[in-house]
């Protein structure tokens, strides 16, 4: 098969999730956060998460954009200046997260919001009662913004990605 029609074919919404160093980024933090953090907790484990986390959520992001936009029936193209606005917007908050206590308020409601329908189903498994939503855990560490480094991998693959999908359409 032709490069170009290689390249073609494996550019679609929101694949560039499927990359090998962005499975192991959250197979990595599902690991620190369920396991390691328990068993070993300290700095180390803490920026562990910190890390795979900014890792992939900005290519979370762009899957999410592309998803929508494909499904609006707009022509696909990965983009460039969306990876961009991802990548700054995830460290944005991020930052924000780490240094101002009304965003770190909003991040556990809001996470714990988003894990109220697991914990709900959990408890209904279990025969126990329907949990409340409450925030997450979160210790608000400025040191975390050693972190926002990992946020070059998003940019490296992202940018390989649009890289592929211009030289398929030439």
């Amino acid at each position: 098969m032709p490069e170009a029609q290689r390249a073609t074919r494996s550019i679609l919404p929101g694949d560039g999730l499927l990359h090998p160093l962005v499975l192991a980024a959250v197979l990595l933090l599902l690991v620190n956060d369920h396991v390691l953090k328990q068993r070993w907790p300290s700095w180390w484990t803490g920026k562990l998460s910190d890390v795979a986390g900014l890792a992939f959520f900005p290519l979370l992001l762009q899957a999410a954009w592309e998803s929508v936009s494909a499904r609006r029936g707009r022509p696909f193209t990965p983009s460039g200046p969306v990876l961009l606005t991802c990548v700054v917007l995830t460290g944005a908050v991020f930052s924000a997260i780490q240094l101002w206590d009304t965003a770190a308020l909003g991040w556990q409601w809001g996470l714990g919001s988003l894990q109220w329908p697991v914990r709900v189903l959990g408890a209904l498994w279990n025969g126990a009662r329907i949990p409340q939503v409450a925030p997450v855990a979160h210790t608000a560490d400025a040191s975390d913004l050693l972190a926002l480094p990992a946020l070059g991998l998003p940019v490296w693959l992202g940018r390989a990605r649009c890289h592929r999908a211009s030289t398929a359409m030439e």
